[in-house]
């Protein structure tokens, strides 16, 4: 640790010249003495630390260690640090869930009344589920850990003088002088102190999807803490450089930097709990309640009849705990673990069970645009030539593999036309040839091939499938798909001029190897420039050609002429640079940006050949998706660091804004509209920075920080586009949401991420994001598809729904079983069901019957509804009368049975069979009709749920077993029955079918929960509201202490995620 805070702050760090910078740091060095010479500074510029001062600079200021110990090792700890401890950490934390507690009791009231067999599997089940708790609490937690592999473990760095390659990272400190080239990962907080066209990728760290150029001159900052995007002459620890080269002093090492910061706030950020985990913890506690009142009313029951108390208070002891639904645990976790197996096949990763339910009842979801809804890979857009003034040609597809898309064309005049393909042996080839031979040309970047075994998407290894600017991989991707390949290998590259911020153009000078040009338009101008002056034909001489990319305005400045059709020039006058400028502003309006490309045998004589509009558009398929989410109630809202236009223009084409019934507009037309339609665009565009009921549809992070965080949720309540934002903003955000009572998804892929993924109530990384967002969120989405989230979403609703069906069923067959010895012990009647028989009884209600209950196919009206609020009963009203007026039928059922068979007052094992097979006969007819809350037996589709039929055929077959198998009498205490008594009982137990037939026909609206649309936050609800759906268990209602309607609903989600018997 650190045994000094380091003195300066950031916004004199970059205010600071370079050598203001070294003399300040080179005092950190200077025992006793706040200043230095200047030959120090010169000395820590120009030969780095000596070995001699670095032990204190670490001692003082720290490591460049992302953990904060170097001496870590996995490899170090013992199976007690890694299997052991945690499973005893998670086994405590099971003891404090209120129904991991009850059936605890549950087991110890069992062995005290000789009952070992519950008491064992309870334990077992318990343990079981603390290892998987475990398992899963040890993975969630490796996000900190994942963060010290974005830090590289080598870099070059500047000491005693010498410059020292593969130098680990984790030995650098304050003052060191690293020196970065194009491939290498940032491997500390860093100022730069000279560059070279240096270009840095940070759009893990701050979403920006386009590299940040980086100076070394000092800037002055509008704030003492001045937001991430605008440090233009700092580095962050673990982003890339993408190209150029640069010196740079390191500024802040380990847990100081800003990835080192998010470190800190993931070990912070604790999960909250998913809204079934706090029904279930709601529902147990309800229970215990119900439990200890049944033991005092049979109590006192018995002792009023007077009963011996001791045998009184064991019957009403073993009732109660026969009441505890001690297969409920199971239950969830069998439902959510095949639920989670469902979404496995559709890509869909799942790493914490509870989230699946949670995702049932998300009603917003916060999403990172670059690389969530966008891919963060440049596209070529929208092309435009001179050659072809009248006509608009775009490019199809999304991202670096030219396979997906295809060059396209239409008529400006014409806006509704049907687009169509180009030919690349056309009449268009000769201009749109020399237009992508020239963006190849005049291009740094390099690609595999499609067919080679590198890929393309390759994250963790930049640099070598995929090399250079965004901008200039889009080009040679575009051309591929055009049908122009890569030229560059029939060329060789005589001279280069790299673009600067001030040129704002680059320029190449390549000539042919063959001597013959690949284009027929380079090799005219190459021929013209022979009959031209003295100078053209010098530098022509040798076929070269100077090749040139940059700005409209810049490029157009130096041309003279434009190419034609046939690959000719035509001079380039004052209305073809307008027209050219209008495109280009008219693609610029729409989130592209433009480049235009030049080439000739001089720099005096340039042709002009077309532009090229460019993006990093959303990925396929997610405007649907996010229309098909907000259909379903769901609030989807962007969070970016971009700027505000770009953030609009693709919120606007993800359908976050707008009406969710309008379609998207074949992109093609989008992005190379008509004058007409772009000024409707324009229109539409500026509606979306006008104000809605009050307040804006978008805020920057700038705004957010001076919002008092105790009015951030209501003033978050219509902005759908969050722009400028830091990772702080991220995650103050989702509180925000949170605490207006909204059930939170977080989307995201990169670093900045991390903090809000972990806060959120569900977190949703990429597939192919950073391995920190994929450690910090709950669920994985393999594919990067979007669709798959809304899929995802429909399973966690239906989810929800088969647990209730679990229990109406298991709780009908315990209020059976009660009222059955409790009318017994009542009326003194002999016990109709033996000790053993109710232990089957047991197993048929927490066994395969009702466990395949929780993987019943959902209704299609309940995925397609709007999320259910989060604070619904798990156990409503309907679901309770139906549970008891199914117990009430089988209770009637079985004691009429019981009383035919009892003549002569006496009970028999025929007596105790036929009502033993009467009950479990009944019961499974029940467990089919609680498939389904709302519909009759002959409305199930019967064969609909496999793992169903299978777990009641198993039944039967071992129902069977206990009454015909001679060694099962004796244990069970039966005997043989006819067939004319089976079928008896079958006629008699259909009633079971037809009396559900009828509640569910004629009294709809009390025994069925149905799904009825809920809205989706407060701010929507009706102002007359219909009836609070309640739950019949919930004692306060009874108390006056049901303080639901004075506090936000966002208050009952104050729970932390735990893991308990659901958070498997």
């Amino acid at each position: 640790m650190p045994s000094s805070t380091y003195p300066y702050s950031r916004a004199e760090e970059c205010s600071w010249q370079p050598e203001e910078l070294a003399r300040h740091l080179a005092s950190l060095a200077t025992t006793g003495s706040t200043s230095t010479s200047i030959a120090s500074t010169t000395h820590l510029l120009s030969h780095g630390w000596s070995s001699r001062q670095v032990p204190c600079l670490r001692e003082l200021y720290g490591s460049n260690n992302m953990t904060g110990d170097e001496d870590d090792d996995e490899s170090k700890k013992s199976i007690m640090q890694t299997v052991v401890l945690p499973v005893l950490s998670s086994l405590s934390g099971q003891l404090k869930e209120p129904l991991i507690g009850m059936l605890l009791v549950s087991a110890g009231i069992s062995v005290i009344l000789g009952n070992y067999a519950d008491a064992i599997s309870i334990a077992i089940a318990l343990l079981i589920v603390s290892l998987v708790a475990a398992i899963q609490e040890y993975r969630s937690e490796r996000a900190m850990e994942q963060l010290a592999h974005l830090v590289p473990h080598n870099c070059t760095v500047l000491r005693d003088g010498q410059v020292k390659d593969e130098f680990p990272a984790k030995h650098l400190v304050v003052g060191d002088l690293v020196l970065l080239a194009t491939g290498d990962r940032v491997p500390a907080d860093c100022r730069v102190v000279d560059s070279v066209e240096l270009q840095i990728n940070e759009s893990a760290l701050t979403g920006e999807s386009v590299p940040v150029e980086k100076l070394g001159q000092g800037i002055v900052t509008p704030t003492q803490s001045p937001a991430l995007t605008d440090q233009t002459n700092i580095l962050f620890a673990g982003t890339l450089v993408n190209a150029g080269r640069g010196r740079a002093v390191v500024i802040a090492t380990g847990s100081n930097t800003e990835f080192g910061k998010i470190t800190q706030e993931l070990s912070t950020m604790t999960s909250r709990k998913s809204p079934l985990q706090i029904k279930i913890d709601e529902l147990s506690q309800r229970l215990a309640g119900f439990s200890t009142a049944a033991i005092v009313v049979i109590a006192i029951l018995g002792w009023i009849m007077g009963r011996p108390l001791l045998e009184t208070l064991t019957v009403a002891v073993s009732l109660a705990v026969a009441a505890i639904p001690e297969g409920l645990p199971i239950c969830v976790t069998v439902t959510l673990a095949l639920g989670t197996l469902r979404m496995a096949k559709r890509d869909v990763i799942v790493k914490q069970l509870p989230v699946v339910e949670s995702l049932g009842c998300c009603t917003a979801i916060n999403s990172d645009k670059t690389g969530t809804l966008t891919k963060n890979e440049m596209t070529v857009r929208a092309i435009f030539t001179l050659a072809f003034p009248d006509t608009k040609f775009g490019l199809t597809g999304v991202g670096y593999k030219p396979s997906e898309g295809m060059l396209m064309f239409g008529r400006i005049t014409t806006p509704q036309s049907t687009p169509q393909i180009v030919d690349p042996n056309g009449h268009q080839r000769n201009a749109l040839q020399a237009l992508f031979h020239t963006a190849c040309l005049c291009n740094n970047a390099t690609r595999v091939q499609e067919n080679s075994d590198l890929s393309l998407l390759d994250d963790n290894a930049p640099g070598r499938s995929l090399s250079g600017q965004p901008t200039e991989l889009a080009l040679l991707v575009a051309s591929e798909k055009a049908g122009f390949p890569d030229c560059r290998a029939q060329y060789t590259r005589l001279q280069e001029t790299p673009f600067s911020s001030e040129r704002k153009m680059m320029e190449v000078r390549a000539r042919p190897v063959s001597g013959r040009h690949t284009c027929d338009a380079f090799a005219i101008a190459s021929a013209s420039s022979n009959s031209g002056s003295p100078r053209q034909r010098r530098a022509s001489m040798d076929g070269s050609m100077f090749f040139v990319k940059g700005m409209p305005e810049k490029v157009l400045s130096e041309c003279t002429t434009h190419v034609t059709p046939d690959g000719t020039t035509n001079a380039l006058g004052e209305d073809g640079k307008n027209q050219v400028l209008n495109q280009a502003r008219r693609m610029g309006a729409k989130g592209l940006r433009v480049l235009a490309m030049a080439y000739g045998p001089s720099l005096e004589c340039l042709t002009f050949a077309g532009i090229c509009g460019m993006e990093d558009p959303p990925r396929e398929g997610v405007a649907d998706c996010v229309r098909d989410l907000r259909r379903g109630g769901v609030k989807v809202i962007m969070v970016t660091g971009d700027s505000k236009e770009t953030a609009l223009h693709i919120a606007h084409r993800c359908a976050i804004l707008g009406s969710e019934h309008d379609e998207a507009p074949a992109h093609f037309d989008d992005i190379l509209s008509s004058p007409s339609n772009d000024s409707a665009h324009r229109s539409q565009l500026a509606k979306l920075h006008d104000m809605e009921l009050g307040h804006s549809v978008a805020m920057s992070g700038s705004e957010l920080d001076v919002i008092p965080p105790r009015d951030l949720a209501n003033t978050l309540v219509d902005v759908r586009v969050f722009y400028r934002v830091a990772p702080r903003h991220k995650l103050a955000i989702v509180q925000a949401l949170q605490a207006s009572g909204e059930i939170v998804a977080m989307t995201g892929d990169g670093v900045n991420d991390a903090v809000a993924l972990k806060g959120a109530d569900v977190g949703v990384a990429m597939g192919t994001g950073t391995d920190v967002s994929k450690e910090a969120a709950d669920i994985v989405l393999a594919r990067d598809d979007f669709q798959s989230l809304s899929y995802a979403i429909a399973e966690g609703k239906g989810i929800f729904f088969n647990i209730r069906a679990f229990l109406a069923f298991q709780l009908s067959t315990s209020f059976a079983a009660l009222t059955m010895a409790s009318v017994a012990t009542a009326f003194g009647l002999p016990t109709p069901l033996n000790a053993m028989q109710i232990l089957w009884i047991n197993i048929i209600m927490d066994g395969p019957p009702a466990q395949s209950l929780g993987v019943e196919p959902v209704d299609s009206k309940i995925l397609t509804a709007k999320p259910r609020k989060a604070d619904d009963p798990i156990v409503t009203r309907a679901l309770l009368l139906r549970a008891i007026s199914s117990a009430a039928i089988i209770v009637f059922l079985t004691l009429k049975v019981f009383a035919n068979e009892l003549d002569d007052g006496k009970t028999s094992r025929r007596d105790t069979t036929m009502t033993f097979m009467t009950f479990v006969n009944c019961d499974l007819l029940n467990a089919y009709v609680c498939r389904s809350a709302d519909r009759c037996f002959y409305e199930i589709d019967f064969f609909s749920n496999p793992a169903f039929l299978w777990a009641i055929g198993g039944s039967i077959v071992g129902q069977f077993c206990v009454i015909y198998v001679p060694f099962l009498q004796e244990v069970f205490q039966t005997e043989a029955l006819t067939l004319h008594d089976l079928l008896y009982i079958i006629a008699l137990s259909t009633s079971i079918l037809w009396f559900d037939t009828l509640r569910k026909k004629f009294f709809p609206t009390v025994f069925s929960d149905g799904f009825k649309p809920n809205p989706r936050s407060k701010k929507e609800d009706d102002p007359i509201s219909p009836r609070r759906n309640k739950s019949w268990l919930d004692f306060r209602r009874f108390t006056g202490d049901d303080k639901s309607f004075a506090q936000p609903r966002g208050q009952t989600l104050r729970g932390r995620k735990a893991n308990t018997a659901l958070a498997l």
